[in-house]
């Protein structure tokens, strides 16, 4: 499947990816990597991840990314055969992004 990052997806794992490389001196570069990883995870296993529907996409699942601790927010539209990450998001956040 293709894979397309929708724009705010894009900032959020710029910023995300940023404040890591800043702030875990260990890893600096874990967020990127695990980042990379799981998009081409579900670009290959559009179905993974747990179903997250909202009233505007009943078709929204995630995914957590256990190592940074960050959840991928996407749709499969499995007959055009595109994945879409809609989101990248905190887990410890407590609640999900507005999607």
């Amino acid at each position: 499947m293709k894979l397309e990052i929708a724009e705010p997806a894009r900032r959020q794992a710029v910023e995300i990816e940023g404040w890591w490389a800043e702030n875990r001196p260990a890893a600096p570069s874990l967020f990127a990597q695990e980042f990379r990883d799981t998009l081409e995870f579900i670009r290959r296993n559009p179905g993974v991840g747990t179903s997250w529907p909202t009233a505007r996409r009943p078709d929204l699942r995630r995914v957590l990314m256990p190592r940074t601790r960050h959840h991928l927010y996407f749709r499969a539209d499995v007959p055009t055969q595109v994945v879409q990450v809609l989101a990248v998001w905190g887990a410890p956040r407590g609640s999900g992004p507005q999607l």
